[in-house]
């Protein structure tokens, strides 16, 4: 009897020997498949985990109809007789080539250029992560990292509004990556409660705020001026109760931050309808904020920069863009003239007069009771009861063009010229009877801005990249405001206020970087170029001079910037940045450091530490009136100062499962403001100077 208990037992343990292991089984259907796609399938069918070089499996193909009883096995049969091998960490398959366990000990070097799937356009300032080590990608999305010899390499490209690109590498290689939009078209829903949308990347570092253009349309904002109303809903931009006429970071004053398009300087950011940004939103491919606190490659402001990347056109079948909204027309056409040149090109203007004619009551005189009836038949003098009707006729335009030309060739080399050219003009008329006068009232404002930039970018074998950047931006703005009255019964006109003033505004800029790469994401960016400002200021008051300006500000300098990871938590960056003034025949040291410090995985610290200095701004013309007007001058280091500040910036980031929390704290102090005073009874006047 225990003989038959005994065999009756090691049958039924046989049988769920068996059945554990038909659960195991695998089972691969494949007729001369790339043999991603068959990883893919069992991925889906068996919830395995594999990693690999996509690219690389795909260049296989397999052909097998049968039933394996494990994994190991399964994957065994399918890279036999390829030049491929298995290994397994934890629950991961790593399929990676045979040869790379004989690979000689030099150095891996990984590089290449990041770019968007559909249109080609490289993606700058990409974030690539390899091995846990960072890396980020120059303006035209080129990155390069050199690493000691090693089994294989986990390589992961993001960038922001883009689903992520993740591979694994065993070799040295350099290729294009391509990343896809994160963008999904649904049918219309009702919404009930708002999810949070990827729109920011903040708290990476100190500082440093980018924004995802490829969502603005869905955000508040957009339109004309989306770009700058997406600005100015980010933390830190345009604090409350500033104006809306400019963008003010960190408590900057106007003109001391900088903007900037394809390199092109913006002076002209405000024009009279505040609704119509300068920039066209259909040319926008990249926006980075540096609200305080940046590296040396950065200079000329006191306050924060906003460096705004045109797209390149696409390379792949011509496009066309077009948008009609309650205040322009926009259209954009982009076509490729070849498989390594396009050509893009925009245009928006006004298509009605935005401001209608209308009338207003400049004033009204309180009734005297007791004397209506004395004031019936007065005079000339008699001032009427009635309010003074004036009837305004306004005029209004805005247009402004971009047009691109982009080359590529195949060995990584870029060229690329940049034009553009806008501006808008508005004056108005108003007029109105007031007894035997007639007062009126004319006032004019017109803005040009125009530029141009020439950038050619070298890609070398060792993966180093030379960036030359030749740029040229101009601006103008004439106003005019006079208020006369017209005697009728004397013929006399006498002129009560007339102002002309005329401010002109140029740069003509060279820029070449080079940067340097070393083991494990250490890199050293080297630049030098020269600038030069010219300013022409004219202001009369009553044919009287007020201001009569012409100067220019020629600089050279020269910069290097440093960014040394220091195991994979912490990223050290150190900078110097020196100018050379010749008209003030001085030198200008600028120093400049940030550290960023991860303490547990996705909690950064951030610090940051600078000298600024700024040659060129916005100097305020108060009158005897009290009334403000800002002109753009050169500093003369006498009546006009060079500005000077020191950034402290210190901040805490918390990023997980994508919940991002970013709190960021910054003292700023800045020497050399300075206002003009027309004078009156209190003031006397000249240029009066203070600190901030």
């Amino acid at each position: 009897m225990t003989k038959v208990i005994l065999l009756f037992l090691g049958l039924l343990l046989f049988t769920f020997q068996v059945v554990a292991q038909t659960t195991e089984n695998i089972k691969i259907e494949a007729r001369k498949t790339p043999l991603n796609k068959v990883l893919l399938d069992l991925k889906d069918k068996y919830g395995l985990q594999f990693a690999f070089d996509n690219s690389l499996l795909s260049q296989y193909q397999v052909s097998v109809n049968r039933t394996f009883q494990t994994e190991k096995d399964a994957l065994s049969f399918l890279v036999k007789n390829l030049p491929l091998k298995v290994e397994k960490s934890g629950d991961v398959f790593l399929i990676i080539p045979a040869s790379a366990e004989e690979s000689d000990p030099l150095p891996i070097r990984i590089s290449g250029q990041v770019l968007e799937v559909n249109t080609h356009e490289p993606l700058p300032y990409s974030y690539v992560l390899i091995n846990r080590n960072p890396v980020q990608s120059d303006q035209q999305g080129h990155f390069n990292f050199i690493a000691s010899a090693d089994t294989s390499y986990k390589l992961q490209i993001s960038h922001l509004g883009y689903f992520i690109y993740d591979t694994i590498v065993d070799r040295s290689l350099t290729r294009q990556f391509f990343l896809t939009p994160q963008i999904e078209r649904i049918e219309e829903i009702t919404i009930l409660s708002n999810p949070v949308d990827n729109s920011t990347l903040i708290g990476d570092l100190s500082g440093r705020m980018k924004i995802n253009h490829q969502i603005s349309p869905i955000l508040p904002g957009h339109g004309d001026n989306s770009i700058f109303n997406l600005l100015r809903l980010m933390p830190g931009v345009l604090a409350s109760g500033e104006q809306s006429n400019d963008l003010l970071i960190w408590g900057a004053y106007e003109s001391h931050s900088k903007i900037q398009f394809d390199g092109i300087t913006l002076f002209g950011l405000k024009n009279f309808n505040d609704n119509i940004g300068v920039v066209n939103p259909f040319m926008v491919k990249n926006i980075e904020v540096l609200k305080g606190g940046y590296g040396a490659r950065y200079g000329e402001r006191v306050g924060g920069v906003v460096d705004i990347q045109g797209k390149d056109g696409t390379l792949l079948k011509p496009t066309f863009t077009f948008n009609i909204n309650s205040t322009t027309v926009n259209g954009m056409v982009q076509v490729p003239l070849s498989k390594k040149s396009s050509l893009i090109g925009a245009y928006r203007q006004t298509y009605y007069q935005l401001y209608d004619p209308t009338n207003i009551k400049w004033f009204r005189k309180e009734k005297d009771k007791n004397s209506d009836d004395k004031n019936k038949d007065r005079g000339n003098g008699a001032q009427p009861s009635a309010p003074l009707v004036l009837e305004v006729e306004p005029d209004f335009i805005f247009r402004d063009a971009n047009l691109k030309y982009t080359f590529k060739s195949d060995n990584g080399s870029r060229l690329s010229v940049s034009l553009y050219g806008g501006g808008d003009r508005f004056n108005y008329d108003m007029e109105g009877a007031y007894g035997k006068n007639v007062l009126s009232f004319g006032e004019r404002e017109e803005n040009q801005q125009f530029g141009g930039s020439l950038q050619y970018g070298q890609l070398w074998k060792r993966g180093d990249y030379t960036n030359i950047n030749l740029s040229y931006s101009g601006f103008e703005r004439k106003m005019s405001d006079n208020t006369w009255i017209e005697n009728s019964r004397l013929d006399v006109i006498e002129t009560r206020r007339k102002v002309e003033s005329e401010n002109r505004v140029n740069e003509m800029a060279l820029n070449v970087e080079h940067s340097v790469n070393f083991l494990k994401g250490h890199k050293l960016l080297l630049g030098a170029g020269a600038i030069n400002n010219q300013v022409k200021l004219l202001r009369h008051s009553l044919d009287e001079e007020v201001f009569d300006i012409n100067n220019e500000s020629p600089r050279i300098y020269a910069y290097l910037h440093d960014e040394l990871p220091i195991g994979k938590v912490f990223k050290l960056k150190t900078g110097i940045r020196a100018s050379y003034s010749i008209e003030l025949k001085k030198y200008f040291i600028e120093p400049r450091a940030s550290a960023s410090l991860e303490i547990v995985d996705g909690v950064k610290v951030n610090a940051a530490w600078g000298l600024y200095n700024q040659f060129l701004s916005k100097t305020t013309v108060v009158d005897s009136a009290n009334n403000y007007t800002r002109f753009w001058t050169n500093s003369d280091n006498s009546g006009v100062p060079v500005l000077s500040a020191d950034h402290y910036v210190g901040g805490l980031s918390l990023d997980k499962n994508g919940f991002t929390f970013s709190s960021e704290a910054f003292y700023k102090t800045t020497d050399g403001l300075n206002r003009f005073f027309v004078g009156n009874k209190r003031t006397e006047q000249g240029f009066y100077e203070g600190h901030a």
